[in-house]
């Protein structure tokens, strides 16, 4: 996972609401969109929260990749440790998840004590992300919209969150753009994908597509993967300097 900081609307008020089915535009015509990389996910749209599923990788990944999340923002915060112990020095910072699927990274998020707002180009996996969240009454400050990330209206987000969306996406480099004109300047910004090596399609499509048939074939192309100085050079492009960088 690669973590940013932007250099250097519309904007919800208070207390998010579960539901914002009024804010959710048609994706198709995006230009970060394909309709073969929609239909992929729309597929499987129902199983986002089956832990032995199509989505069973990311649902192992969740737990590490919220905890660097926080770890990141608690570095950035220079406060002594003893005071990023709980959630009052993370509470109210409002967080995007662009690429949200079903929301397993959203609903971690939101449960630090953020304000998220869960984005994704599918109305099925945002349906599916309302429905699951509607089951725990203590995320009131967790909503969804179906939109992708250039056609959000609202900016000036404390932290923009993109795992592994990028490689799916038809411009990785104007996606970034979007990502980084979603954050307020200082915020950070958390990107993860497959790194383009062997091991990579070994482990991530072979394995998974191919071996153990856990994840639907044709799901990930390698051919997209991005190495971690590509997505360098692509941040650092629209004004992004790359603060940390991990390989899980």
């Amino acid at each position: 996972m690669l973590s940013a900081i932007r250099g250097t609307s519309l904007r919800l008020a208070g207390r998010a609401t579960r539901s914002l089915s009024s804010f959710d535009v048609e994706t198709r015509n995006s230009r970060s969109v394909t309709g073969a990389e929609l239909d992929k996910f729309i597929k499987d749209s129902a199983s986002w929260w089956d832990t032995e599923g199509p989505f069973k990788y990311l649902h192992t990944m969740n737990r590490t990749r919220t905890q660097f999340i926080r770890s990141h923002l608690a570095d950035l915060s220079r406060l002594p440790p003893k005071e990023t112990l709980g959630r009052d020095w993370i509470r109210g910072r409002r967080v995007v998840d662009i690429g949200c699927g079903g929301g397993l990274a959203s609903e971690s998020l939101a449960r630090l004590g953020m304000h998220v707002l869960g984005v994704d180009a599918a109305r099925e996996n945002v349906e599916i992300a309302r429905i699951h969240a509607q089951g725990d009454p203590a995320l009131t400050d967790l909503a969804y919209v179906q939109s992708t990330a250039e056609q959000l209206e609202e900016r000036d987000f404390d932290v923009v969150v993109s795992l592994e969306v990028i490689e799916h996406v038809a411009d990785p480099m104007g996606f970034v753009k979007s990502l980084v004109d979603l954050a307020k300047p200082g915020a950070s910004i958390f990107i993860s994908t497959m790194n383009r090596t062997p091991l990579a399609a070994f482990i991530d499509v072979f394995v998974p597509e191919y071996l153990l048939n856990v994840v639907p074939r044709g799901t990930h192309d390698y051919r997209k993967f991005i190495k971690p100085e590509e997505l360098s050079q692509m941040l650092q492009a629209v004004g992004a300097e790359t603060y940390r960088q991990t390989i899980f």
